[in-house]
């Protein structure tokens, strides 16, 4: 059973427009960074740059879709919670993270039964973190702060060059389910192609996200136009389903958004489809994985591949995986992620990264 749950506080919707870079010299440093290529891996300038904007209509309008959703309480901690989810592993506990893919709500409420099963499985007791952004999920791997986590595949693809963090395991999905990039907008709305988006406003999920920011920002430089000039404004929500709900409501004109999380929104309400549509998909990219800190304990590691490769094979593993949309787990395979580092390793490449 989870004894401790630490909820980060989710971050603000964040924008950046064209205009707000503007005024910067011609060919500077801050101007490159902002709004090259190389930018949309740089989630601490992109914040820096951000955090003195506006929150506006948008802002206003997501809090007010978060207030339908089941409440969970961002702003409190118990007492005791810094010491066992915030340094080296105590070897009592599990501190298992998910990344926000979806709100803090939705993760809590679909991840809750999946932590303390393998929290159980290894004989410990689940600590449940949820990072406020996949860079500071992707912070805390590297500092062995946690044991465990379920990140986006940009995040993995972004930590690889460290060499800090490893994979445990990666899903399967059920079948006609792939991980993919979407470009949705409005149903009722004229726009056909990408070029139709010229000019509007688009939500992106986090800038570690692979198929909320860098996959169909690099569709957009593969079209020979720069995504901060490209498009009109840029809205960053901090998860997909925010992002879904952003087009839906008529407050961007478009999102790019995660395949499987747009599946399982049309699950629920399949009325969705005649609101929301899909103008542009990308191919499919290896899923967001189960990674561990390169030093975790071997004899913790092996137990908890145990456990999750095992998931399916009982009723109540089974029910869990059911509920988060996953077949089972199966040891990873590191070729499928070959196509999510080669758009980072373009990326850098464009910029002239050393």
């Amino acid at each position: 059973m989870t004894n401790l749950v630490i909820l980060s506080e989710t971050p603000p919707v964040t924008r950046l427009r064209e205009r707000d870079v503007s005024k910067m010299p011609p060919g500077s440093e801050e101007r490159r960074l902002k709004l090259g290529p190389r930018w949309w891996l740089k989630r601490t300038a992109l914040l820096a740059a951000t955090a003195t904007l506006g929150f506006g209509t948008v802002y206003g309008t997501l809090k007010y879709l978060e207030s339908r959703e089941p409440l969970v309480n961002l702003s409190e901690r118990e007492n005791n919670a810094a010491a066992p989810g915030s340094g080296p592993g105590d070897g009592k506990h599990l501190r298992f993270a998910i990344a926000t893919m979806v709100t803090p709500e939705s993760t809590f409420r679909d991840y809750k039964r999946l932590v303390d099963r393998i929290s159980r499985d290894v004989g410990r007791e689940g600590i449940f973190l949820i990072p406020p952004s996949y860079t500071d999920a992707r912070n805390k791997l590297e500092d062995g702060t946690v044991d465990v986590a379920l990140v986006c595949t940009g995040t993995y693809v972004h930590a690889l060059p460290g060499g800090r963090i490893g994979l445990l395991a990666q899903p399967e999905f059920a079948e006609g389910r792939k991980y993919q990039s979407l470009f949705l907008v409005p149903a009722q709305s004229p726009y056909r192609t990408l070029e139709d988006l010229r000019g509007k406003t688009v939500a992106f999920t986090d800038p570690e996200s692979n198929t909320g920011c860098i996959v169909p920002t690099a569709k957009i430089n593969a079209l020979g136009q720069d995504p901060a000039s490209f498009f009109g404004e840029i809205v960053f929500t901090g998860s997909h389903d925010r992002s879904i709900a952003a087009v839906e409501t008529g407050l961007v004109s478009c999102a790019a958004v995660d395949s499987l999380v747009w599946l399982s929104k049309l699950e629920v309400d399949p009325s969705l489809a005649n609101r929301v549509r899909i103008i542009w998909q990308s191919e499919p990219y290896g899923p967001p994985p189960i990674v561990v800190p390169a030093g975790l304990d071997e004899k913790l590691r092996d137990s908890l591949q145990i456990a999750f490769l095992a998931l399916d094979k009982d009723r109540e593993g089974r029910e869990i995986l059911a509920a988060i949309g996953i077949r089972r787990f199966v040891a990873p395979e590191p070729e499928d992620y070959r196509s999510a580092i080669a758009v980072r390793e373009t990326f850098e490449i464009e910029a002239g990264a050393p």
